[in-house]
């Protein structure tokens, strides 16, 4: 007779099966242990590239189309917020003039002519102590405006409305300050930069791809030296034809023809900077929108330059010293 072989235990245990010295996890745990293990990273707080303010609370949330890319959110919330200071148009052509072009509160009159005789010294003297106006704001050096153009000194415009307060204090919100009303209309409170720093951030991006400040130069820096681990821009010289989401900056004050761009210093380069949201080669034209221009959040038309492309030597009132190219979609 045959011997009977030994009989086999079906269905064999997992641990007979698959035999091993660490002890055994089901499949449901370890997907659950893998889930949690992703969500902890990408809930890991890293420390920006240098230190930001923290922001004041502020729970606005632009609304942009369904699907916008984030660099379609940068122009769309830019042009909002246009809108809301109520859509001053500010010209810069190619007779190297700069003309406030609709506002929609009345300019104040303008200085009288100086008398035969008087010279700029005199008048100097004549209006020693009163507060200088905001370098972001004016003429840039230029000689005052045209008689048919419009400007608006510090203290005046739409900066000086209760709605212009509300909204350009917002603004200082991102970088942790609460500025007054009657600070928000003084030069030492300009604030071009904390406007573009807050529409960067109410876009969606994060401290890997801009940090805000409340200098242009620190951002300039930031693309410059590739601080960032994902940076949103990088730098690129003009003359250029950006694009709508680029940033075009120029030097002002005692920079505003500066030529190196390795030369501006980390919040210590006087500077203005605006956001392109529309570029029209046939018609020879650039809008970009910046804060504290005239006194206001203003849509620049930008005449281009003979080779069809922004410069610095077009029009002397904002000579464009580079472009903050935007790498995002």
């Amino acid at each position: 007779m045959f011997a009977r072989p030994p009989r086999r235990r079906s269905p064999q245990r997992y641990s007979q099966r698959f035999p091993q010295s660490i002890p055994q996890v089901s499949p449901q745990a370890f997907c659950a242990a893998l889930v949690l293990a992703l969500l902890s990273a990408c809930t890991t707080i890293s420390e920006p590239a240098r230190p930001q303010a923290r922001a004041l609370p502020d729970n606005e949330r632009p609304v942009t189309h369904p699907g916008a890319t984030p660099r379609e959110r940068i122009v769309e919330i830019a042009t909002q917020e246009w809108a809301r200071w109520g859509g001053q148009v500010v010209r810069l052509g190619r007779d190297d003039t700069a003309c406030v072009a609709y506002s929609p509160v009345p300019a104040p009159e303008l200085p009288p002519p100086l008398p035969e005789g008087d010279t700029p010294a005199d008048l100097q003297a004549a209006t020693q102590g009163q507060t200088p106006t905001s370098a972001d704001t004016e003429t840039n050096g230029n000689q005052p405006p045209l008689s048919h153009c419009l400007s608006f000194p510090d203290g005046t415009g739409m900066e000086a409305t209760p709605l212009g307060c509300t909204l350009a204090r917002r603004y200082w919100g991102i970088v942790g300050e609460a500025p007054s009303c009657g600070q928000v209309t003084q030069g030492a409170w300009a604030w071009s930069a904390v406007f573009i720093s807050w529409v960067l951030r109410k876009a969606g991006l994060d401290e890997r791809q801009f940090l805000t400040g409340q200098s242009h130069s620190m951002y300039v820096v930031d693309a410059r030296d590739g601080i960032l681990s994902r940076p949103a821009f990088h730098i690129e010289p003009m003359p250029a034809m950006p694009r709508p989401g680029d940033i075009i900056c120029a030097g002002r004050g005692r920079e505003r023809y500066l030529e190196d761009i390795g030369e501006i210093g980390f919040g210590t380069t006087p500077m203005h900077c605006d956001i392109v949201v529309a570029v029209d080669p046939a018609a020879r034209v650039v809008r970009a929108i910046g804060g504290n221009v005239q006194q206001s959040v203003s849509l620049e038309e930008i005449e281009l330059g003979d080779s069809g492309r922004l410069d610095g030597l077009t029009n002397s009132h904002m000579p464009w010293l580079l472009v903050m190219r935007n790498d995002l979609q």
